[in-house]
């Protein structure tokens, strides 16, 4: 049973509490959600009500003025118009007076006669003064229409000279009055009667009448201002509704939605909380009590509500403490987690932990309720203690593992290259730090024969023994590797991944990236095993570039089939691996290292030794995080080109003028036709020149493809006369620049575009074909031929050149890409007043002579069945028919350039056949004739 004998008091009074209590509770006030929610639309309601009354009150306003402007206007045209009436009235009333006058018998008659004849001459002058000049008194308007005023100052009327001249007569004939009678023959007696009968009578009328017609126009104008306020009137009445007052009514409603929301969240959280929520007013009673409450403490809702907190849960030694604690909370104290026991229905003790929140009333600002919110943690500290036994036996057992992980930590030390090392043609630094005793990156290097260097970088998810059992697996397989002198990346990661997943935890994989540099051309392999991308630095360009390759982490799956890609490096150019420790570690504010760092500082060391390099980074690291230890492993390479190593069969190496006394073998293509010349097996291709006709082009390609053969010249087409016949043949030569300076030398145009996105191919082509405009030579559709041919070279080198290590393309047409630096995309036109060439560069050097001379043979025999798109198909076959010469030169895995030139002195015939020439400089052919020049030059 709940003691109910016994109370507690939370708070007797508030009004004791200090100032800074309840400057706390006023700051607890202003966050209350609520409260801003009131505030907010309590603010929207009074903003649109008052924009709603000014918008009222100011139509209201224009209305007013606008009546009291038409009162005005009406009253003043009504006087206008009565005095301008009167006036008629008193000429004819002067004339019958100047009658009387005249007819008067005594001095007396002609007295009152002359006294009301001056003031109608009065009232006469100063009425017209008034309609003309205005006047105040009268509420006379100081202007008049346009047509008044003609009536009054214009021809025929000239109504102020008249009315003006009317009453000067009949001042003159008062005048007359005063010293005698007048005469019946009087000349001014004669004027006044003339004209106060029909000349001035007919522009009184008129006056009056043109008064009447403005009065009419002004009201109809004033009727017209009256409906346009009307129906503004209504306009605002109309958006108020749906600019104000709808948003106003949508505002109340959301509110009210949102209020009953967070009331039936609130409910939904209190009464699914797996937590007790207790609800304790001042007095101590319970006004609130949740669904877990009553399953914890076995007390139901309508048994608890109004009863003592202490008196029904609290043991009796605990109540006195917590009822200051409870009291302090009410007069604004920091609401502490509190831990006290509970007695529940059935007696039983358990222990709680309270998180105490203080509700405030929204008018006073006064704490009107504490939320108590409790978890039972007596499972939890029954654990506490179990842990503690236990804490002694795993200390003992951490110092036996603590020298297990020592001694392995210096056996996989013992296990890595020294940091600073030479290979043929390159130097290199690498410098590992842990994060642990035993980590998880990993680096190695090793040389195959005299040309060859390997290196590599890894990192295995995670840290500890666990990762050091994949790193010394992974050390195995390189070390067989070595043994087995691989130096294909591909091959070599699908190695490694087959011994990783014998060894792998499933939840463990390893991310490597492997190189491998031929340091006789500077050719460079790199497969990547789900690392982060490496940098590149082109030393002549003196920038830092992303390599971008990609493939599935080792010990993941047991078929990757990883892809490696290759380019070549110049002296002195750099590559740049890492781990992804120095990216992710963080400083003491939490900013990570991150990658725009990293590239800023790779430019500031560029210019450094492998050594100092490496150095400077890591010291920019440790600057960064604020200390030498790392929360991740990190590993840094830096690795340079510093020489080429000489290959005595290298026919780059060779002098010029020692190559040139190759003999180039001119074959006749009749002799070929007629079966009479046989071409031997041994016989360099590339030193194998055909020369034919036009009409024999078509008939030699079967022949062509067969033996392998790629270099065609027209004996019979001038523009290969004209390019030089001699420079044709010496094309095995490899020129300094590209193959296009040879023959458009002194060019008038010369325009390069460099793509780093397949995007910009848009932005080229309109720039091409503006060049192409500008030219005036150029023939009948052969700058739509120019435009077309650039179309498709741009097309293969981002989708046809780039291919895989199963010759299978890397790239969908058509899909937007990235181009890499390191594949070196560029597009070249060039004029001179006789040629128009253009080019294409990309650093692929995947295209074959196989390839170009199967397509030309296919399409030659079956146009249409000879289609395929990506491989030098149909639009190689359109650039050889359409074009006067077409060169293509190939540097195996290294560089691709085809050139296209056009006679602009000649007419164009697209029907004929034109020269071409595929050079491919093969290894193989290339040993051939360098052996031949050697054996040549000992015997000279």
């Amino acid at each position: 049973m709940i003691d109910r004998t016994q109370t507690y008091s939370f708070a007797s009074s508030t009004a004791g509490a200090s100032a800074e209590s309840k400057k706390n509770v006023s700051n607890t006030t202003d966050k209350q959600e609520g409260s801003i929610n009131v505030a907010s639309l309590t603010r929207g309601v009074w903003t649109r009500s008052i924009v709603a009354l000014l918008l009222i009150a100011l139509l209201s306003t224009a209305a007013f003025l606008l009546g009291s402007h038409m009162l005005s206007i009406n009253e003043s045209s009504h006087i206008v118009i009565n005095i301008s009436g009167k006036q008629r009235m008193l000429s004819q009333r002067a004339g019958r007076f100047a009658l009387a006058m005249r007819a008067a018998q005594t001095t007396e008659e002609r007295k009152a006669a002359q006294a009301s004849l001056k003031a109608v001459a009065d009232e006469i002058f100063n009425s017209h003064v008034g309609l003309t000049e205005g006047d105040e008194k009268r509420k006379l308007p100081s202007t008049m229409s346009e047509a008044a005023r003609a009536i009054y100052y214009d021809k025929p009327h000239e109504l102020d000279a008249n009315v003006r001249l009317f009453v000067d007569n009949i001042n003159l004939l008062l005048s007359k009055g005063d010293i005698g009678p007048i005469s019946a023959d009087d000349y001014h007696l004669q004027q006044v009667l003339a004209a106060s009968q029909l000349p001035l009578l007919r522009s009184l009328d008129t006056a009056v009448r043109q008064y009447e017609m403005d009065a009419e126009i002004a009201a109809k104008n004033n009727v017209q201002r009256e409906n346009i306020i009307y129906f503004l009137t209504l306009l605002v009445l109309v958006l108020e509704g749906f600019l104000i007052y709808r948003p106003l009514v949508n505002m109340i409603k959301r509110f009210a939605t949102n209020l009953l929301g967070q009331q039936q969240f609130s409910d939904g959280i209190i009464n699914t909380s797996q937590a007790l929520i207790i609800g304790i007013d001042k007095a101590g009673e319970v006004q609130m009590f949740n669904k877990h409450s009553e399953d914890l403490t076995g007390w139901s809702k309508d048994q608890i509500l109004g009863q003592n907190f202490m008196g029904a849960f609290i043991p009796e030694n605990e109540r006195l403490s917590l009822v200051e604690t409870y009291n302090g909370l009410f007069e604004g104290k920091a609401a502490k987690k509190l831990e006290t026991n509970l007695s529940t229905k059935t007696g039983e003790m358990l222990s709680i932990e309270w998180s105490n929140t203080m509700l405030l009333d929204p008018i006073t600002g006064e704490p009107s309720m504490l939320i108590a919110t409790g978890v039972d943690i007596t499972e939890r500290k029954k654990s506490t203690t179990a842990l503690a036994n236990a804490l002694s036996k795993t200390e003992a057992l951490s110092t036996r593992l603590q020298d297990e992980v020592s001694h392995a930590a210096i056996l996989q030390k013992a296990l890595l290259p020294e940091p600073a090392f030479k290979l043929p043609g390159i130097e290199g630094m690498a410098r590992l730090t842990t994060s642990t005793e035993v980590g998880g990156d990993y680096y190695d290097y090793y040389k195959v024969g005299e040309y060859h260097s390997v290196f590599l970088v890894g990192d295995v998810s995670g840290h500890g023994v666990a990762s050091g059992t994949l790193v010394s697996a992974a050390k195995m397989a390189v070390h067989q590797l070595e043994n087995l002198k691989e130096t294909d990346p591909a091959v070599m990661l699908e190695h490694i991944n087959e011994s990783l997943l014998t060894a792998s935890h499933e939840s463990m994989f390893m991310t490597m990236i492997c190189f491998s540099i031929d340091s006789r051309t500077g050719h460079v392999q790199v497969a990547n095993a789900g690392h982060v991308f490496p940098y590149i630095w082109i030393a002549d360009e003196g920038d830092w570039c992303m390599i971008e390759c990609e493939g599935v982490p080792l010990g993941k799956v047991e078929t990757p089939e990883y892809e490696a890609i290759s380019f070549d490096l110049e002296i002195d150019d750099k590559l740049f691996v890492y781990t992804d420790g120095i990216i992710e570690e963080e400083s003491s504010t939490g900013e990570q290292f991150g990658f725009d760092r990293l590239e800023n500082l790779l430019y500031e060391v560029s210019k450094l030794s492998v050594d100092e390099a490496n150095t400077a980074m890591f010291a920019s690291l440790e600057a960064h995080c604020g200390k030498q230890v790392f929360s991740d492993d990190v590993t840094l390479m830096m690795v340079s080109h510093t020489e080429r190593v000489v290959n005595n069969f290298s026919v780059t190496r060779l002098p010029k003028d020692i190559l040139a006394k190759s003999q180039v073998i001119q074959l006749k293509a009749e002799n070929l036709l007629s079966g009479e010349r046989q071409i031997d097996s041994y016989v360099s291709r590339q030193f194998s020149v055909v020369t034919c006709e036009d009409n024999e082009v078509a008939a030699l390609l079967p022949f062509l493809c067969q033996q392998g053969i790629r270099r065609v010249l027209l004996n019979d087409q001038a523009f290969l006369h004209d390019l030089g016949w001699q420079g044709l043949l010496n094309q095995h030569l490899i020129p300094e620049g590209d193959d296009i300076d040879q023959w458009v030398t002194q060019p008038t145009v010369d325009q390069t575009w460099d793509f780093h996105h397949s995007d910009e191919k848009i932005t080229a082509m309109a720039q091409l074909n503006e060049a192409l405009s500008g030219m005036s030579d150029l023939g009948e559709g052969l700058q739509d031929v120019v435009c077309l041919m650039a179309d498709e070279l741009i097309e293969n080198s981002f989708y046809g050149a780039p291919r895989g290590r199963r010759n299978n393309a890397l790239f969908k047409k058509g899909d937007e890409r990235i181009v890499a630096c390191y594949e070196n995309i560029s597009m070249r036109v060039k004029q001179n007043k006789d040629v128009l060439g253009i080019s294409i560069t990309d650093h692929w050097g995947t295209f074959t002579p196989s390839t170009f001379l199967n397509r030309l043979y296919l399409n030659t025999v079956n146009p249409e069945g000879g289609m395929e798109a990506g491989v030098g198909g149909t639009g190689m076959y359109l650039m050889w028919r359409i074009s006067d010469y077409l060169q293509v030169r190939v540097l195996p895995n290294s560089k691709t350039q085809v050139t296209l030139l056009w006679s602009l002195t000649q007419e164009q015939d697209f029907d004929s056949d034109s020269g071409f020439q595929f050079l491919y400089h093969s290894e193989f052919n290339e040993t051939i004739i360098d052996n031949q020049i050697l054996s040549d030059e000992v015997a000279a």
